[in-house]
């Protein structure tokens, strides 16, 4: 169990709350890759106290502050890294036209506030009720307005979403972006199929999907376990236990060509670092370790002729 001092709402998944301290500390630091102000605020509000300036943030389970935890190390780099991949391929597909965007268990996600969208495109924000609940919570707390049309949607991922998210507006006629951040690995192989399948049957040509997962299972040797403290292998346990690692056994540009997509943009987190001229934690570094692949596809259907 991960123990921590902050008061965390029943049924708001801890992932999204380091997702969220992640994007914070990335956020706080000069040259930072992400600029996400509202990030901060989740943390402040479990915290009970004002987190800004060069107040450091309080521990989130193996989260920390203060550069001591190499497991948080690294769950930050992937964290930071890959929030601005996402950013660009959204909006990257709203300049081609995309007016929806659907966020697949979005979580404490916040650019329906922060990326500048228009009223002409609407944003869903599909997750649990706890998670919704919450991050509006403190969304109003603070006054904030999303600059384009944001419909938040209580849903399980796991049944009929598409009916939900129908009657809620979301047209299938219409350019979509769909994006499965942090999802993909802790579903099965048939369960990232069954997903995809789903949204290519939503998807009107041109739409796009972005995502990411690992090519490998991840093992204790992968890490070094001997700097790990009691909540950061509660952290490590509980992640291990949960990932199922969906399409592990294909490539990106296979699976997304065995489900009608053609594959645009793909990369890994340590090839975007290295452009960034980032450091890579040696988690992520060693020659064998497994990588996290992020991608983005479109839907382009084959066209008949009579």
């Amino acid at each position: 169990m991960i123990v921590t001092d902050l008061h965390i709402p029943a049924g708001v998944g801890w992932t999204a709350l380091l997702t969220a301290y992640g994007r914070a500390q990335e956020s706080r630091d000069p040259g930072g890759l992400v600029c996400d102000p509202f990030a901060s605020m989740f943390i402040q509000a479990l915290s009970g106290g004002r987190v800004s300036g060069g107040d450091g943030l309080p521990r989130l389970g193996p989260a920390v502050d203060d550069r001591s935890s190499t497991l948080w190390t690294a769950w930050r780099f992937y964290f930071s890294q890959r929030t601005p991949f996402y950013d660009q391929r959204i909006m990257h597909a709203i300049g081609e036209g995309a007016q929806q965007v659907v966020l697949l268990a979005a979580g404490l996600d916040s650019r329906a506030f922060r990326l500048g969208w228009t009223e002409r495109v609407t944003v869903f924000e599909l997750d649990q009720a706890a998670v919704l609940d919450f991050k509006q919570a403190i969304l109003t707390r603070h006054g904030a307005s999303p600059t384009c049309h944001r419909v938040p949607l209580a849903v399980d991922l796991r049944g009929d979403w598409p009916a939900t998210l129908r009657a809620a507006g979301f047209d299938p006629a219409l350019r979509t972006v769909w994006v499965a951040e942090g999802l993909l690995m802790y579903l099965s192989r048939s369960e990232a199929d069954w997903l995809l399948t789903t949204m290519t049957a939503l998807s009107a040509p041109g739409s796009r999907f972005a995502s990411e997962y690992f090519n490998n299972a991840w093992h204790d040797a992968d890490i070094a376990s001997d700097t790990l403290d009691d909540q950061d292998w509660a952290a490590w346990n509980l992640v291990r236990g949960a990932f199922r690692y969906g399409p592990v056994t294909d490539t990106p540009a296979a699976w997304l060509t065995g489900h009608g997509w053609t594959p645009d943009q793909i990369t890994t987190l340590v090839e975007l670092a290295r452009q960034d001229n980032r450091t890579v934690p040696p988690e992520f570094g060693r020659a064998k370790a497994p990588q996290a692949w992020l991608f983005d596809g479109a839907y382009r259907p084959a066209t008949t002729t009579d």
